[in-house]
């Protein structure tokens, strides 16, 4: 009776905590495996032309461009195979460790992972995509229309927080810290190789010296970039501290050295960051941000519906 008793107890307990943590296996999201990440990681740097890599990922400043040059290839890879997919099938999962273990294998041989990768796979920092395009456009007020559109979300199950690191490799060193809900849209305008992060909630940095220093701690809440293959990228940042917005033009190279502002020879790339986009998006809740992990029915009985 009392073996029956602890038995009943300890499958209580397993229940209450399915439900508690959103578990990778959930059939409303398709996990995208250690293999699919690979060869996007490799894809996009071109390594398999066998001419060394098109920028280096390791520097944070390449961070960004690289998470979202590898969440564009899997969305595009993911639509290409089936065309007529229902709304759940476009909830994509990608697995802390699993992102880990890709990174080192295609990028870190021969040292260590970057601090950027090593506190998310310490913080287990998973990632939602959401490429259902209705769930994330409500409508266009400007002139053209992104050619791939997703919801994203990085969070973590915990009590943390946030968490922040330093890292004096960047150019300029930076401060970085990351919330424990991070959400973002995600556009690509193929005609211009524009990629936009709008819409940035729970990411904050601010570098230590240089000239970005001046912009102290502060908010990033929306990440435009032209990248050429083989060379640097082009960046539009917004960034908001308390009630004021700034935005910076910035050129990333390769090695993720940071220069102020963009060449006059360049002047073509900079007109294309400064496309008009006017974009009213579906509503975005960060209190259900396990969100995309759940059925849609669940989600009616949130407060933000």
């Amino acid at each position: 009776m009392k073996i029956k008793l602890v038995f009943l107890v300890v499958l209580s307990l397993l229940n209450v905590q399915s439900v508690l943590v959103a578990q990778p296996s959930n059939e409303h999201c398709k996990r995208v495996d250690l293999e699919r990440l690979k060869s996007a990681m490799e894809t996009v740097l071109k390594k398999d032309i066998g001419i060394g890599p098109s920028y280096y990922p390791t520097f944070t400043a390449n961070g960004i461009r690289y998470q979202t040059d590898i969440i564009i290839n899997i969305i595009e890879n993911e639509a290409t195979l089936d065309r007529e997919q229902s709304e759940e099938a476009c909830l994509l999962f990608i697995d802390y460790n699993d992102w880990y273990e890709a990174f080192m294998s295609v990028n870190c041989t021969n040292e260590g992972p970057p601090k950027y990768v090593d506190k998310a796979r310490e913080f287990k920092q998973n990632i939602v995509i959401d490429y259902n395009r209705n769930r994330v456009i409500k409508e266009i007020n400007s002139e053209g229309n992104p050619d791939l559109a997703a919801n994203i979300a990085l969070y973590w199950d915990g009590k943390d927080k946030s968490f922040d690191y330093t890292d004096d490799k960047s150019k300029p060193p930076m401060e970085v810290i990351n919330e424990r809900v991070i959400t973002y849209r995600l556009l690509k305008y193929k005609d211009d190789n524009l990629i936009v992060c709008d819409q940035i909630k729970g990411f904050k940095g601010r570098a230590l010296k240089g000239f970005l220093w001046i912009l102290g701690k502060a908010s990033m809440i929306q990440y435009r970039t032209i990248s050429e293959q083989y060379g640097p990228q082009y960046v539009l940042m917004e960034t908001k501290k308390w009630f004021f917005t700034q935005e910076k033009n910035l050129t990333i190279s390769r090695n993720g050295e940071t220069e102020d502002g963009i060449r006059i020879e360049e002047e073509k790339q900079k007109q294309k960051l400064d496309r008009k986009i006017e974009i009213q998006y579906e509503h975005l809740c960060e209190d259900c941000l396990d969100y995309l992990l759940i059925p849609s029915a669940q989600l009616e009985e949130c407060d933000c519906n």
